[in-house]
């Protein structure tokens, strides 16, 4: 089947030789986030813009250019040295007959003088396309006897994909695998369902059929995501907007080109799982997305994880951008001995993600979302880690933590439905869900404690990494390796009551959880839209190392308790967060998971139930139960009284009564850490949110 039906308005007619392209609105759109940099000098704007390149134009050059030989040019009223700029840096340059610029405009009508486009490249009119936006586009070509094929403009339709063009046969079993430079697979097996791949898993023996479903992967080589290494390809047009740190570090053009010549390869007469989906929610903002695995078992994760493409968007699907899954790839073998074996390796300018020498299903969604977290802003949103969940009223309320099974278990014993598991966008409009999956720890699990989660392990098709089973072929939840967390993947509708809507209103409330093993901070803490900002920058936790006799707990950072925002300095983020927060009028709230007062060497987590009606007296009508005090040590509001429990479980100052000088040396040395984490932004932020540092750690 042909994706590109005959009466398509967006068809190249059979026989043309020459594609002329208008550059701006049509091929390039403005780049909406808060880093530009100048691109174009254009004398009819008052401020110069930032441009980046539409869906699909990529893979449009490629089809059209190189495999059916047609001279494309781009048509413009900018200047060509610019435009010449542009190309380059978006690597379409190359690929290009000519570029013609402002030299090409009629001084008398200010058409576009395609005569002399055609005369140039030696073309009948008849045999020629003019693809535009505009009313000035159209009459350019009426007036030459172009034919014109109209596009949305990019401010009316910013997810409008040059795809839209491609003429890709399916019928040949290759599904434009050509356009990525991938041949000779020997057999693809197309958006199988989740019965299907289940079956691929047995067959293929990655895994086994449990007890009332689930699939428990065979044991492997296993990663944590945490362990693998996330390369960027450094190219023209994503070098300047990226952050390089110790979390991105850069590969050369040349070695990507040396490792993905030897993944194709290794791929020659190999059989791949293709699973096409979307990564997102809203179709205003959501990315195609193509995911080729070459064991069933991640095929079917990425079903689990992102959304489905309905039969009848599949007519017009492509993907936007490709990520390749082999874990028994080694990168090694090819002579990059700089390059870690297990990597993540993302090329922006080619729009493909390969993850190799991994093994853990984590690394796909990883990988989907530190690509996103560069994606996103440009067209004006910034990426959440969070769980989220919305009330009957519609009211969203979003959980920040390091302790992702934590985040789950609170959201999912309220009386709200359950709206995501981890990756968010949030938007100048709305929050919106940008998977439908959930994956999740879930190592000594309690069935009572958690029975969503406990009941979604023994579902159909549910994926468990690193779990036991015995030998009736029942779930045991426990580590098999003692390294890394049993995992549970699977997707959001396993659980009761889930809002599939994948679009919301603005937050209501922001939970912050926090683990602190110091004792000083509060049970429950009310805080500002400032206060909210600076305490996800920090991204605090303390423990205590059980195998060793120490003083003091450890204080770790993990900034938004995200480490796939790298692309970004911490504060320009902390900025564009803050933003959000206030647009909202969110209300934010610190909850802490570690009981206040002296529990040396104890990390136990709070009483759940205590955690929970915290959240449900917050949601719902019950915020009388609550009485507030202003915390004289951290300056926010924090809870003192509570229906039905002690003070000395809620306040840490009471609950320290018996050692008042170890308390003060407490919040001495957590303060002192905190001056010296947050010193290093204070040139970075804004006033507002330098004054809140100021007050919190004075």
């Amino acid at each position: 089947m042909s994706k590109t039906p005959e009466n398509s308005q967006y068809r190249i007619p059979p026989g043309t030789k020459l594609i002329i392209v208008d550059a701006h609105d049509t091929i390039f759109k403005p780049d909406l986030s808060r880093t530009q940099a100048d691109i174009f000098d254009d004398p009819m704007k008052k401020e110069r813009i930032t441009w980046m390149l539409r869906y699909g134009f990529l893979n449009f050059v490629e089809y059209f250019a190189v495999q059916k030989k047609i001279d494309i040019v781009i048509s413009s009223d900018g200047q060509k040295r610019r435009l010449t700029g542009i190309a380059r840096q978006f690597g379409v340059y190359d690929k290009l007959k000519a570029i013609y610029g402002a030299e090409h405009i009629d001084k008398w009508d200010y058409l576009k003088r395609l005569d002399k486009i055609l005369e140039q490249c030696q073309v009948e009119a008849r045999d020629a396309v003019f693809i535009g936006d505009s009313q000035v586009d159209r009459f350019s070509a009426e007036k030459y006897g172009v034919r014109f094929i109209q596009v949305p403009n990019t401010v009316s339709e910013r997810t409008f994909s040059f795809n839209a063009f491609l003429d890709i046969n399916f019928d040949r079993g290759d599904y434009g695998l050509e356009l990525i430079d991938l041949h000779g697979i020997k057999q693809v097996s197309h958006n199988l369902s989740t019965p299907q791949l289940v079956e691929e898993i047995i067959r293929r023996r990655e895994g086994v059929l449990a007890h009332l479903g689930p699939v428990v992967i065979n044991e492997f080589e296993f990663q944590s995501a945490d362990d693998v290494r996330v390369y960027l390809v450094r190219e023209p047009s994503s070098e300047n907007d990226i952050h390089w740190s110790d979390v991105v570090s850069p590969v050369e053009m040349e070695s990507y080109h040396r490792i993905f010549d030897s993944l194709k390869n290794f791929l020659e007469d190999q059989s791949v799982y293709i699973q096409d989906c979307y990564a997102g929610s809203e179709a205003s903002c959501r990315i195609p997305l193509r995911i080729i695995t070459r064991n069933a078992w991640p095929n079917l994760f990425a079903r689990h994880m992102f959304r489905h493409v309905s039969n009848e968007e599949m007519e017009s699907f492509f993907p936007e951008y490709t990520l390749i899954h082999i874990p028994e790839f080694k990168v090694g073998s090819d002579g990059d001995e700089d390059i870690a074996d297990h990597l993540i390796l993302i090329n922006l300018l080619k729009k493909l993600i390969l993850i190799v020498g991994a093994n853990s299903s984590n690394t796909i969604r990883k990988a989907v979302f530190f690509t996103l977290s560069f994606i996103l802003p440009k067209n004006d949103m910034i990426p959440v880690r969070c769980s989220a969940i919305k009330g009957n009223d519609g009211s969203l309320s979003i959980f920040f933590g390091r302790d992702h099974g934590l985040k789950n278990t609170l959201c999912l014993n309220t009386n709200h439905a359950f709206f995501g598991d981890d990756c968010h966008g949030w938007t100048q409009h709305d929050f919106t869900n940008i998977e439908w999956g959930c994956r999740t720890p879930v190592d000594g699990l309690d069935e009572i404690q958690d029975p969503e989660i406990y009941a979604a392990t023994r579902k159909f098709a549910t994926i468990l990494e690193n779990t036991g089973i015995n030998a009736k072929r029942r779930v045991v939840l426990e580590r098999k390796n003692p390294q890394y967390h049993a995992i549970a993947s699977f997707p959001i509708a396993h659980f009761q009551r889930v809002d599939r809507s994948g679009v919301s209103a603005f937050p209501k409330h922001i939970f912050i959880i926090i683990k602190d093993s110091m004792g000083v901070l509060p049970a429950l803490g009310k805080l500002t839209r400032e206060q909210a900002a600076v305490f996800l920058l920090l991204g605090y936790e303390s423990r205590w190392n059980l195998s060793q006799q120490e003083e003091w707990p450890t204080i770790s950072y993990y900034p938004f308790y995200n480490s796939d925002l790298s692309f970004y300095r911490e504060s320009f983020y902390t900025g564009l967060l803050y933003e959000k927060l206030e647009h909202a009028q969110s209300e934010c709230w610190l909850l802490n998971a570690i009981p206040v007062g002296p529990r040396k060497h104890d990390s136990a987590l709070v009483n759940l139930t205590l955690l929970r009606r915290f959240v449900s007296a917050i949601q719902g009508d019950a915020m009388h139960q609550i009485e507030w005090h202003a915390d004289r040590y951290w300056k926010f509001q924090s809870v003192c009284k509570f229906a039905g429990y002690p003070q000395a479980v809620l306040d840490p100052e009471t609950a320290w009564e018996g050692e008042p000088e170890r308390f003060l040396a407490s919040n001495h040395l957590l303060k002192r850490a905190f001056s010296d984490r947050l010193s290093k932004y204070k040139d970075d932020l804004s006033p507002n949110l330098q004054d809140v540092i100021a007050w919190l750690v004075s």
